[in-house]
């Protein structure tokens, strides 16, 4: 009995040294993806956990393509069942990184997120996939969780997919203080870069090919 645990105890030591290290990294990365201070000023407080197709695990600053991101992903994070939280993706790097002028592209934005179930969330965006025009080289991507005070009243219409209004120019520091979320409590990063999924997913949102 002694022996069973001090084997458990010695797992419990293992996995929370390898979250602290996970959360290390991401925190890392973030700076030196120059997500600090771009886009945040403080990075998130732990991993984000983010699974594309029940089979992709998403490590964090690794590139992935589009067609493997095009569905929307399960996230887990280190959540109160009794808080909500507001769930973000945004790309920073629109259209190019060299010249941002629609930084950031809102992909996703859904609130009033009860614990981790995201499905019983209030949608703002609902999630679309990266969509890097054929020449802009490698784009940052980044899912973040902000916990909120409690259940909020958000003033944000419910967007169009097909509208680009809302989506482009997305300022998360100006929308998180307005609802005094403070600091992403986790978040992840990942880049992609263009694939012939590109062309269909622009042609579904706006009716063209590029």
């Amino acid at each position: 009995m002694k022996l069973l645990a001090l084997h458990l105890l010695f797992l419990g030591f293992i996995c929370l040294a390898r979250s602290q290290d996970n959360d290390e990294n991401v925190r890392r990365i973030m700076k030196e993806m120059e997500v600090i201070p771009e886009i945040l000023d403080e990075p998130p407080r732990e991993l984000l956990r983010i699974k594309y197709d029940n089979t992709i695990d998403i490590e964090e600053g690794k590139t992935y393509t589009p067609t493997e991101l095009k569905f929307q992903p399960r996230l887990d994070w280190n959540a109160d069942p009794e808080s909500f939280y507001t769930v973000l993706m945004i790309c920073p790097d629109a259209p190019n990184r060299e010249n941002p002028m629609y930084r950031s592209w809102l992909h996703w934005l859904v609130v009033n997120v009860p614990g981790l179930d995201i499905m019983k969330g209030q949608p703002i965006s609902e999630y679309f996939g990266p969509l890097p025009p054929k020449d802009s080289g490698i784009q940052r991507y980044l899912i973040l969780v902000y916990q909120q005070s409690d259940k909020l009243d958000f003033d944000e219409k419910k967007m169009e997919l097909s509208n680009a209004d809302g989506h482009s120019n997305f300022d998360v520091m100006k929308f998180t203080q307005k609802y005094e979320m403070g600091s992403p409590v986790a978040g992840n990063i990942f880049q992609s870069r263009w694939d012939e999924y590109v062309p269909e997913l622009m042609k579904t949102l706006y009716g063209v090919s590029e």
